[in-house]
């Protein structure tokens, strides 16, 4: 362990790019909390990814003295690479790994889906659909899961909010959309299964 004030320093300067980076990814992706020191390995090694794209900016700053001939922009560089950087590449992480091209190489590379559950991977694609709510007391609802409906995400507890209410017959076919609905809010715990239809298929 560091002793000395200047050894926490540049500890905190290998792990602070690496820590914001790892925060941006989490935000899309949430993860359960790991334990301070897999926090800190893996902080300091997404660190050596963003000190290592920055090299040739902390060359330059070398070659030409930029901390005592200009400490401002120094100051600049600094910032850039300890909260600037981070942040773009764990945007980019994001935007890469909802494309088809990514995709395509977990499944050349055997990667996992980043999504920590089906919930998850199902609600991020942000789609609207009919639902059908079956409760474990057999009770059945339906409903519409749409812009302005919300879907909770790991890790929080799984619950649904549906904008509309379906009214269903006797056989449990769709009637109509109910006057004056709001939606209505559920606990996943209180379901047995939840099935999904797209939008053009059932006519209300």
């Amino acid at each position: 362990m560091p002793g000395s004030l200047s050894q926490i320093l540049i500890l905190l300067v290998f792990i602070i790019p690496g820590f914001v980076l790892m925060r941006v990814k989490r935000v899309a992706y949430p993860t359960a909390e790991a334990s301070t020191g897999s926090t800190v390995l893996d902080s300091l090694t997404l660190s050596c990814v963003v000190y290592a794209l920055a090299s040739p900016l902390l060359y330059l700053s070398y070659i030409y003295r930029w901390p005592v001939v200009r400490p401002v922009l120094f100051s600049i560089l600094a910032l850039v690479i300890l909260l600037v950087v981070p942040c773009a590449l764990g945007t980019l992480y994001v935007r890469f790994t909802k494309s088809g091209r990514a995709r395509w190489l977990r499944e050349v590379l055997g990667f996992p889906n980043p999504d920590p559950t089906a919930w998850d991977y199902l609600f991020r694609k942000q789609r609207a659909y009919w639902v059908w709510l079956t409760f474990k007391s057999g009770k059945v609802m339906a409903g519409l899961f749409g812009p302005n409906s919300f879907a909770s995400s790991f890790p929080n507890k799984q619950d649904l909010y549906v904008e509309k209410l379906l009214r269903l017959d006797e056989n449990g076919h769709v009637v109509e959309l109910v006057d004056g609905s709001a939606g209505a809010l559920v606990m996943m715990e209180e379901l047995e299964r939840i099935q999904f239809c797209e939008i053009d298929e059932v006519k209300v």
